[in-house]
């Protein structure tokens, strides 16, 4: 087996190539490349000289969003020099007033009601629960990645409904903010919940 190397080839070296300026803050396009020589382009954010991080995204010539950290959702108007920082505030659940807790399977087509320990442990969990990103997608349709959801789950309490929407152990609320049900990160997390009813 033979391996070829370019002389001029530089992996780690990515061109600036445009940059938008919004308050104190500049987003910067720059182009890198790959790694077998084509390009792909990247966005950060900066202040000053200093990089606060990547994984912006573009999302139309004026708009750009930027998960800032995991409790931070971050969108800029470049036209209209606005910044709009989304925070996650997590309403918790409370067992007491909980009626019923409703499980349906997008797989299946089915639905089920969750037992009183079931609830309990999925209160408890949700309490817990850390939070690991905002999704801009709709609300079922969040993990975009994946289909759209595994399951749905309907909190039935005091007159009022609460939707969540699950795929392995994250959860989405009707915030759009995703959160770790599990400390392990255990795939069969939600599955559980269905098999074990």
């Amino acid at each position: 087996m033979t391996f070829f190397e370019s002389c001029n080839y530089d992996s780690g070296k990515c061109e600036q190539i445009q940059e938008w300026g919004i308050h104190n803050y500049r987003i910067v396009k720059s182009e890198c490349p790959d790694l077998v020589l084509a390009t792909y382009f990247s966005y950060s954010v900066h202040v000053g000289d200093i990089e606060k991080g990547g994984g912006v995204e573009q999302v139309d010539s004026c708009k750009f969003t930027w998960q800032q950290n995991n409790e931070s959702f971050v969108t800029f108007d470049v036209c209209d020099n606005i910044i709009h920082e989304l925070k996650c505030y997590k309403i918790p659940l409370n067992p007491k007033s909980i009626d019923s807790v409703t499980i349906y399977s997008d797989e299946l087509y089915q639905t089920k009601l969750l037992t009183r320990t079931q609830i309990e442990n999925l209160v408890k969990d949700w309490n817990n629960s850390k939070v690991r990103d905002y999704s801009d997608k709709p609300f079922d349709s969040a993990f975009s990645f994946f289909p759209a959801y595994q399951y749905k789950l309907i909190v039935f309490s005091q007159g009022n409904t609460r939707p969540f929407y699950g795929y392995n152990y994250l959860i989405l609320d009707s915030s759009n903010w995703r959160y770790e049900m599990s400390k392990s990160g255990d795939l069969d997390y939600f599955h559980n919940y269905w098999k074990h009813n």
